[in-house]
Formats: C-alpha cells, structure tokens, sequence
C-alpha cells in the first residue's frame, strides 16, 4: 500500500539546506577561520535556544491536544464580547500554519454569528508565532520580546474592538 501524502514525512527546506551546506563546504576552503567562526556562533545560538524550543513545542502540542479547532470553534459562539475578543486572542496565538488554511473555519464561524472584530483579533493574533518565541528571545531577549508580545495582542484587541466599532458585524468594508 502506497502512503498518502499527509503520512509521508517532507522536508520542503531540504534544497535550502543543500545549498547552505555547499557554501559552508565551499567557504571551509576560501575563508577556513571565518567559517568556523560561524559555525561555533551557529551552535552557540542553536544550544541557546533548543530548550526554549522543547518548551514551545510541548506547550503547543498538549494545547491543540486539548483544544483542537472544532473545540475552539464552539468556545467562540454565544460567549460575552470581551470573552469572545479573549479567546479569539489566544485562539489567534496557539493556531499553527497559514491564515488562508483559516479561512473556511473563520467564513463558517462567521456565518455562526462571530463578529467580524473578532475575526481581526484572530487574524492579527497569529503575528505571535509560539514555535518563534524562543529564537526571538535568544537574540533579543525576555524583557523585549514579553513587551513586543503584549503590544501585538493589545493591538489586535484594540483593531478588533475598533472594527466593531465603526463597521458593526454585518457591515462590509467594501461593498462588493
């Protein structure tokens, strides 16, 4: 039996990381001290953020365990708006892959009755990538990525409120 294409493995990044090695192999022999330079400064900041990563990882996963999409899709219908705002925040935060792999679920709970505002939080939510915290607090820091966090999510609150506001659930920017 041949495996489907969801049970085959794929490494999209595979000639990216051919074309990495060969230039570290070509560079060895035009520039021996600055290639390893580099590599030491890879591996340091590689052992700098693997248990940060570990940490994100497991975090991820037990949370879309535990609250995969259709349960998260039931949290949202008929809550309070600040309730709905807050979890389509979190909702925006622990969502993994492309926003347009979203759409279908956000058209379906839209037509359910979720507010466009809401919609916005969730969409703007997902500028905060759970699975990148560790490389940004690795070159960055806690401090700054904890403040750069909160601004995205009250941002995304402020613009969903905003929303709301001003174009009402059923409002459409742009007539079409």
């Amino acid at each position: 039996m041949k495996p489907s294409n969801n049970q085959k493995a794929k490494f999209k990044g595979r000639p990216f990381l051919l074309i990495v090695i060969v230039v570290y192999i070509v560079l060895y022999f035009v520039k021996k001290d600055k290639t390893l330079e580099s590599l030491r400064h890879f591996g340091k900041n590689t052992l700098m953020i693997i248990p940060i990563f570990i940490f994100v990882i497991l975090l991820t996963a037990t949370i879309n365990y535990f609250y995969p999409k259709d349960k998260i899709a039931k949290m949202l219908k008929g809550k309070a708006k600040h309730k709905t705002y807050l979890i389509s925040l979190l909702a925006g935060i622990i969502s993994h892959g492309p926003i347009f792999a979203w759409y279908p679920l956000l058209k379906n709970m839209k037509d359910k009755g979720l507010s466009n505002g809401a919609i916005v939080i969730f969409t703007y939510g997902k500028a905060i990538k759970l699975s990148l915290l560790p490389v940004m607090i690795g070159f960055f820091g806690q401090l700054y990525t904890i403040i750069f966090m909160l601004y995205i999510a009250i941002a995304a609150l402020v613009q969903g409120y905003i929303y709301d506001k001003f174009f009402g659930k059923d409002k459409e920017v742009i007539d079409t």
